[in-house]
């Protein structure tokens, strides 16, 4: 029986400067700096702990200072990168059973979470809590100028594997069909992609082809991973802006005709502008950004936007 999870606590990413990831997403975005945000994470470790509030989503910034320590190693091995989704559950005792079932390797972390190594299956690591535990003081939501939290992206080479995997631990669904299908048409075959839910968060699978670009090369290179994390922007000339600014390029730009999928009746505007900004050397994952593609986005996606 699937276990319940919460909505999406944390995004923990290591990077090597907690203080310019920070900058970089309030110059760009407004994004508003997080205090006393509880976490699985000892405080007392030789690292620096940051919070930063985007939309709905809390990122958890890890920057290591000790140069032989276990976050350290993982900067040296895979570059800033995504670590974990962290999520509370009311029954540790039966998640940890049935982790421990799949023989995945459970770590024990602060305030009696669990953090489970689970990377080669979903992308990334998955940080249990007891629902009591790590709680944040207050709802998120509304921090910076964007939307909440469309998708978080990754690379995979079976993305169907994947998503058996949440259904029978999590029971997470396929959902925002119609717009995923639309996205993969798109890519004539470049990429498959699928949504699948965890929590209220949706995750955008993408299984890549050989030529599919950087989705493909990060897959090669670290294994399933976070690639990016899409957001809606209202003002995407003052990002691009802000972006050249901070010294960021685009690894993507595309101008896409979303009336095939949303109707004509609801379109915004005669195109709708999108970009990936390359700056997972910075936060841990790259940017995705789209102008809203029309007036009743909402119906197809997962949750409002």
């Amino acid at each position: 029986m699937a276990i319940s999870i919460s909505t999406l606590r944390r995004v923990t990413c290591v990077v090597p400067d907690s203080g310019l990831a920070i900058n970089y997403l309030e110059n760009l975005f407004q994004a508003r700096r997080l205090r006393n945000v509880p976490t699985h994470i000892n405080s007392a470790m030789s690292l620096r702990l940051a919070h930063v509030g985007l939309g709905d989503l809390v990122i958890e910034l890890v920057e290591p200072l000790s140069p032989n320590s276990f976050w350290k190693s993982r900067l040296e091995e895979d570059g800033a990168h995504v670590v974990s989704l962290a999520y509370g559950t009311d029954d540790m005792e039966q998640l940890i059973a049935d982790l421990s079932a799949e023989r995945l390797d459970l770590l024990e972390a602060e305030n009696d979470a669990v953090w489970c190594k689970c990377r080669h299956i979903t992308g990334f690591d998955l940080v249990l809590e007891p629902w009591n535990k790590n709680r944040p003081e207050q709802k998120p939501g509304g921090w910076g100028d964007v939307s909440p939290m469309l998708h978080v992206e990754i690379t995979h080479p079976d993305i169907a594997e994947a998503g058996r995997w949440l259904e029978k631990l999590f029971g997470s669904q396929r959902v925002e069909k119609a717009f995923s299908e639309f996205l993969a048409g798109i890519t004539a075959g470049r990429m498959d992609i699928k949504h699948f839910s965890l929590g209220d968060a949706v995750l955008q699978y993408i299984e890549p082809r050989h030529d599919a670009g950087p989705w493909w090369d990060l897959l090669q290179r670290a294994g399933p991973s976070v690639h990016n994390i899409t957001w809606l922007v209202d003002d995407m000339p003052a990002v691009a802006k802000a972006s050249d600014a901070a010294g960021t390029k685009d690894l993507r730009y595309f101008e896409f005709d979303y009336s095939p999928l949303f109707g004509e009746e609801n379109r915004i505007g005669d195109k709708t502008v999108g970009r990936i900004i390359d700056c997972a050397h910075l936060l841990g994952f790259h940017l995705e950004l789209s102008e809203r593609q029309a007036r009743n986005i909402s119906d197809f996606m997962f949750k409002a936007v």
